[in-house]
């Protein structure tokens, strides 16, 4: 007679053993998305129930505060868009990983949650910022907070989470150049250089030398969340600036596009941004050194 909420308190300390913070942050904004089914024990919880939930986050919705009055801003009722391919395949993943704990256990003998219905993922590339936003965005270094950590990812490529989780020891000198080592997710993200361009050093300077625990840390020198940035540093910075709002990942796009349009070689681009997908020769055979890719770097303008 365990319920969804029960088995979920009874599986979180093994699902969330040995993975990322970032993975962990995923199942939690997954789980907060279930609460309508917490009370119903898990054997009598059906596909129905779950793709209720799944369709209902794939419509505009109102935004609620803690006691559940929708949010009023400037005279205006707050509404939460529709949630991304992304957001609700990682709910029918955490669902998937509730099963299958359940199975294992004897609690039911069937996976219900394989069997809901994702709506299609959207083709194409999403948008980045244009030649015009990003000069924008370099003259407001100075003039308006956090304008020159956004500039920072354009001309890093970096994930907003390994960018906010830089610290002294990313910072290397490598083959004569300044570069950040490390990242995350995959094994070539993680074991990635990334040369400074000359156009930043500047700022990693000026942020190195506030002496945080993170390089791009809280006055206080804590680290930023990646919620807490985006909503209060990121977004607001890209308001005043007048530019139009991208999410934080819109940074790494940015980065890949001027890479390809600046000529750069595709080997090169794999290297930095961290994938493993051109080709088997370039991944296994092909070594590009930290000069080779400082240059590669140096071809934006």
């Amino acid at each position: 007679n365990i319920t969804v909420k029960q088995l979920y308190e009874e599986w979180q300390p093994i699902g969330y053993k040995n993975i990322s913070k970032q993975l962990k942050d995923n199942y939690n904004a997954s789980w907060k998305k279930l609460s309508d089914v917490y009370d119903i024990k898990f054997r009598e919880l059906r596909t129905a129930q779950m793709q209720s939930i799944i369709e209902e986050l794939q419509v505009e919705r109102p935004k609620l505060d803690k006691d559940g009055v929708q949010v009023v801003k400037e005279e205006k009722l707050q509404t939460l868009d529709p949630m991304s391919y992304s957001s609700l395949s990682k709910i029918k993943i955490l669902l998937g990983l509730l099963y299958k704990y359940a199975m294992e256990n004897d609690i039911v003998n069937k996976n219900y949650a394989e069997f809901l219905i994702l709506p299609k993922k959207s083709g194409g590339v999403k948008d980045c910022f244009s030649d015009l936003e990003l000069k924008k965005i370099e003259n407001a270094v100075g003039k308006v907070p956090f304008a020159d950590c956004i500039l920072f990812m354009c001309y890093t490529g970096l994930r907003i989470t390994e960018f906010l989780t830089l610290n002294k020891m990313s910072v290397h000198n490598v083959d004569g150049v300044c570069a950040l080592t490390g990242g995350i997710k995959t094994d070539a993200g993680k074991n990635r250089v990334v040369p400074i361009h000359s156009k930043i050093q500047p700022i990693l300077d000026e942020w190195m030398g506030k002496g945080g625990e993170t390089i791009f840390c809280r006055p206080d020198g804590t680290p930023y969340s990646s919620r807490n940035f985006r909503e209060y540093c990121y977004l607001p910075a890209l308001n005043k600036i007048g530019v139009h709002e991208l999410n934080p990942h819109a940074t790494r796009r940015t980065f890949a596009t001027r890479m390809a349009a600046s000529n750069a070689r595709p080997e090169d681009i794999e290297k930095l941004m961290g994938h493993t997908d051109y080709a088997v020769d370039v991944e296994s055979y092909i070594k590009q050194s930290t000069e080779t890719l400082s240059k590669a770097i140096e071809k934006l303008s």
